[in-house]
């Protein structure tokens, strides 16, 4: 029995962070965030042979999912996104800002640089890095910091948008300038190209090259905004170090596994981010395989006893399929043809 600090109540209900009843027994929803879900449906590519069992049930699966109307907004957007805002992060207008900050190699594209991650920097070699970036960052009134997870960050004040584009929907492509119509967004540019030619020739990256090993460029930058807003979500499953990151600042529980959503029981976002990067088909229908046997057939028994109330599937890649829900009633829609996937 719940008691009110305030009043003493001792029948008070509980209340969750969103404002919910605690009190009050409510079925959990499952969101999953899939990027590259229906990369081969799309693309139209050939299939050597039938698909596994399990591809064969999470496509029976999918066809009795509805089209989630209207469909939410920033569908499109990067998994990182999608993830951030279900877990209460707003973008701010102004005042003191938080960017995740990749240390990137930049290469000629086509058109436009291409970044793509640096993920191996050592300590000593960092430290020489950031060493070397204090001017620059002392000019743009910013300092670059660690994060308990080892992820680097970049903090500053600023006006207007400068959100960044997730390493999801970025990382490998031609990059955009993006808009310079705000304050923070032109600071961050100029910050950027100074760190640039800060690096270009640093001893550490002539060291990395020498040795075979890719030079740090510059940084990638995006921010989740500020966890400032509601959620129901409590608890989050898969994504890396990113997500390990959002659902700390948010004080939810994290776990490294997607297949662990069945054991939580409650509101909770899985990320799989393993299909969009599978380096060929056979490694994606190896993932699609792992995705259907380990995290969605546990999560169906819950479902149709009604511990879940709905499984939803995202995909952020997707050019033309909606996201889909997959509630109680739908697992009776024997009619519906399986979803090509």
């Amino acid at each position: 029995m719940a008691v009110d600090q305030a009043t003493g109540d001792r029948d008070a209900p509980l209340q969750g962070r969103d404002g919910r009843d605690e009190g009050v027994p409510k079925m959990a929803r499952v969101t999953l965030l899939l990027p590259g879900l229906f990369r081969r449906a799309e693309a139209g590519l050939p299939k050597d042979g039938e698909d596994p069992p399990g591809i064969r049930h999470l496509a029976r699966w999918m066809g009795r999912a509805r089209p989630l109307s209207p469909a939410p907004a920033g569908a499109r957007d990067g998994w990182e996104a999608q993830l951030a805002r279900r877990l209460g992060f707003e973008q701010p207008v102004s005042g003191p800002r938080l960017w995740l900050a990749w240390p990137v190699r930049l290469t000629p594209g086509m058109k436009d640089l291409v970044a793509d991650p640096v993920f191996e920097v050592h300590q000593e070699e960092r430290e020489a890095l950031w060493e070397a970036a204090r001017p620059d960052l002392a000019a743009a009134g910013a300092t670059l910091r660690l994060s308990s997870g080892g992820l680097w960050l970049l903090e500053m004040e600023g006006e207007g948008d400068g959100t960044g584009e997730p390493p999801s929907t970025g990382w490998g492509r031609s990059m955009s300038r993006g808009a310079m119509d705000s304050d923070v967004a032109r600071r961050l540019q100029v910050l950027n190209n100074a760190l640039q030619m800060s690096w270009f020739q640093h001893p550490v990256n002539q060291a990395r090259e020498q040795s075979g090993r890719a030079p740090v460029h510059g940084l990638w930058f995006w921010s989740p905004g500020r966890p400032e807003g509601a959620t129901a979500v409590r608890a989050v499953c898969g994504g890396g170090p990113v997500a390990h990151f959002l659902a700390d600042w948010t004080a939810l529980d994290w776990s490294p596994d997607p297949a662990s959503a069945a054991e939580m029981a409650r509101d909770t976002v899985v990320v799989l981010d393993a299909l969009a990067g599978a380096r060929d088909l056979e490694r994606h229908a190896e993932v699609m395989q792992s995705l259907a046997d380990d995290v969605v057939q546990p999560l169906l028994p819950l479902l149709r006893r009604g511990r879940l109330e709905a499984l939803e599937f995202h995909d952020p890649l997707a050019r033309s399929e909606p996201p889909r829900v997959l509630e109680r009633r739908d697992s009776l829609a024997f009619w519906r043809r399986a979803r090509a996937l």
